[in-house]
């Protein structure tokens, strides 16, 4: 028999999944654990207890809502929250008011639209789409004045033209209100509001300019695609006129050429008299040709009631992009360069283009579009695509563009995040999470499946992912069962982990990352559904900071590991504190004078405590989270100790800022209920008794097992205790089969 202590002293590969607990070989089994809710594995190789939340209100009739972030500068930062039809601001946890009420603005969005809304910031506007109505533009003129409208395209974008030579419409005027006239049924009610593009069939009865013609007032010429009226002057001289707009003089004689149309003329349909006439208000002048004759060269408005909404966008390489109607799933739309309004169709590096990817066997919806360090990401419902420039030197354009095949996942509904440039999605299935970024050998794009090593998570389903770079790099994700799953990855160091965090009883329904007030931290802020004294209510809840990680010296009261909690400073001390919103609820309080509780919140919401205190966290405990080690491995003479009996001794704990904890062995037979030995305090009851002062170093515990083919060590938190283990050394003994 050996008695040896191995240690594990990295544990940042969080949770993994049972396939993996038993391949000792597995890189990451070295830093891993069987379980691990409650606590997140740390970067530097530790496991600390996961923050707490802040109670910071409830949303708008605690309904459902969607937070979008909205950040304007790193100390201007703002949640807005969106529930059926209103808007609200929050500002670093607090609504902004209007008077004496919180500020709401009316939006189009109802509780169907809010499912499907998808956003992107550009300065003070945010542009917002559900797929199912115009594309809405949202401006913030101060905290408590926003504006949302329909947001006017009047230059495209349009279908591809009509081929049909026996389908004809013409104008009644060039300018102003007109009418257009079908020659057979064609004008719908679900048209009103579209564009619609006009060209000639026929340019034949404007003659062409030549040098040196005598002409009058009123006589039009056409020189290329455009067309001029002489406003003054009796001779078209040696110069055609090349403006297009306005009146210009020629030739330094009185001369002058007005701009009248090109060969492309754009009106947007007001009315519908019949099916064979409509009213239209022209928006770039009709060809003469499309007045004098009908025309078949016609192209309807791209978006519209009867052809559909985009329901994706971005913006990328400073142009506006949307993707994906109801009748055109698989089209992209860029805007001009700089010019976020302007989709008219153009040929040049810097003007408005569309591009609708092939089908391969299916046909599948694109969900997303996400830009990222090497191109712009598209994700289908099926495949995931990418498109960028040919050229680094030149910004993606009508001749620069190129496209490619990065996937075959499919992804869902939950937006894509973009740390670093390289997009990560929640796949179809919601089952798995995937990166995709560039591969310098394969000079491709390349997928990886992070949530791999713990894909039993997944089981849940995955249902949104928000980002968070700072303190600690953490994609934080919400499941369908209403917890929170963080995901730590830092690439560059190679570290993946995975840990959930329930959140005392409450249904996460909604998530948004956004910075505090100095610009410092990405706070996590939450829409949590809680039943509150027979009631249920959505609570708006701010994540705490994770303590001692990046906090140095930061006082020990001031760590939050309690939920929907009420944080209270005061220069005298009291011992009676209003924590109304968790009336009937058991409840912790973390003070300076130590830890108080369990106490119940009687129906006037005052919570007395039995001494006074200067500060106070109270908040509800989450019974349910603890740390798991996995099988703890023995060394032997001969061969591997799997599936031989052991015996644990002892175990050394190193801590670090730890108030307090507690530990216990788990052993395990096959086929037979596991026994739990005696759960054991981390720091001993003669140095933590207060819960006043937080230490760090190596403490040994006594914590005797039985004979078991397999041990772990488990570990809860206490109350509002801060706990991080940085590693363990367990003294345990091989005592053969």
């Amino acid at each position: 028999m050996t008695r040896t202590s191995p240690p594990q002293v990295a544990f940042s590969s969080g949770e993994l999944d049972p396939l993996l607990h038993r391949r000792f070989d597995y890189q990451r089994f070295q830093t891993g654990l069987a379980l691990c809710n409650g606590f997140l594995p740390l970067q530097q190789g530790g496991f600390t207890r996961a923050p707490g939340t802040f109670y910071r209100g409830r949303t708008r009739g605690d309904a459902r809502a969607v937070l979008v972030p909205f950040q304007f500068a790193a100390n201007d930062a703002l949640i807005l929250e969106f529930t059926p039809l209103k808007m609200r601001v929050w500002r670093y946890g607090a609504l902004i008011m209007s008077g004496a009420s919180p500020y709401e603005l009316n939006t189009p969005f109802d509780a169907t639209a809010l499912s499907n809304l998808r956003w992107v910031q550009s300065a003070d506007v945010i542009y917002l789409l559900d797929g199912t109505q115009p594309i809405q533009k949202l401006s913030r003129f101060a905290l408590d004045n926003w504006s949302i409208a329909p947001s006017v395209f009047n230059t495209g974008p349009f279908r591809v033209q009509n081929l049909d030579k026996a389908k004809t419409v013409q104008a009644s005027a060039e300018t102003g209100t007109i009418t257009l006239t079908a020659n057979a049924a064609f004008w719908a009610a679900n048209q009103i509001g579209s564009l619609i593009k006009l060209e000639p069939a026929d340019n034949t009865g404007i003659a062409l300019w030549t040098s040196n013609e005598s002409l009058g007032v009123g006589d039009r010429r056409r020189y290329g695609a455009n067309v001029y009226e002489v406003v003054s002057g009796t001779n078209s001289k040696t110069n055609p006129p090349l403006h297009s707009e306005g009146i210009e003089l020629y030739d330094n004689e009185p001369l002058k050429w007005k701009f009248i149309s090109d060969d492309i003329g754009v009106a947007r349909i007001v009315s519908i008299t019949s099916p064979t006439i409509a009213v239209a208000q022209v928006l770039k002048p009709i060809p003469q040709g499309c007045v004098d004759d009908a025309t078949y060269r016609y192209s309807e408005g791209s978006w519209s009631t009867k052809y559909g909404w985009p329901s994706a966008v971005e913006i990328y390489d400073q142009r506006l992009a949307f993707a994906a109607s109801v009748s055109e799933p698989r089209t992209l739309w860029f805007s001009a360069i700089g010019d976020f309004s302007d989709f008219g169709q153009g040929v040049e590096a810097d003007e408005p283009f569309t591009y609708t990817i092939a089908g391969d066997s299916s046909v599948n919806r694109i969900l997303h579009i996400r830009r990222g360090s090497s191109g712009l990401h598209i994700f289908a419902l099926g495949e995931e695509y990418s498109t960028r420039s040919e050229s680094r030197a030149q910004a993606i354009g009508p001749t620069t563009a190129v496209f490619g095949k990065d996937s075959e996942y499919g992804a869902n509904s939950a937006v894509p995040i973009s740390p670093d440039g390289k997009p990560i999605f929640i796949t179809r299935d919601r089952r798995r999470v995937i990166q995709i970024a560039y591969n310098f050998q394969e000079d491709g794009n390349q997928s990886t499946a992070l949530s791999l090593p713990s894909q039993h998570l997944g089981a849940n389903s995955f249902e949104q992912i928000v980002w968070q770079n700072t303190p600690n790099r953490i994609g934080w994700l919400r499941r369908g069962i209403g917890d929170t799953v963080a995901m730590i990855h830092d690439p560059a160091e190679e570290i993946l982990g995975w840990a959930t965090v329930s959140v005392a009883g409450g249904f996460v329904d909604a998530l948004a990352i956004s910075p505090d007030a100095n610009g410092k931290q990405d706070i996590l802020t939450m829409a949590v559904l809680r039943e509150i004294d027979g009631q249920m209510v959505r609570m708006i809840e701010q994540q705490a900071l994770t303590y001692g990680v990046l906090t140095g010296a930061q006082p020990i009261a001031e760590s939050n590991h309690f939920f929907a909690s009420s944080e209270f400073i005061s220069e005298s001390a009291t011992d009676s504190f209003d924590v109304s919103h968790l009336i009937g609820e058991t409840v912790y309080a973390w003070t300076d004078q130590g830890q108080y509780g369990p106490l119940t919140v009687p129906a006037t919401g005052i919570v007395q405590l039995p001494v006074p205190v200067s500060r106070a966290i109270i908040g509800l405990f989450d019974e349910s989270h603890f740390a798991e080690t996995l099988d703890i491995q023995a060394a032997t003479q001969n061969g591997n100790a799997m599936g031989r009996q052991k015996r644990l001794h002892s175990v050394s704990v190193a801590v670090h800022r730890t108030a307090q904890g507690e530990i216990e062995a788990v052993e395990r037979d096959f086929a037979r209920p596991e026994r739990i030995g005696k759960r054991q305090k981390i720091v001993p009851n003669s140095v933590g008794a207060d819960l006043t002062e937080a230490h760090s170093g190596i403490v040994k515990i006594a914590l005797p097992s039985g004979h078991a083919k397999e041990l772990a060590l488990r570990f809860y938190p206490n109350g509002g205790a801060p706990m991080t283990v940085t590693a363990i050394i367990p003294d345990i003994q091989e005592a053969g089969s």
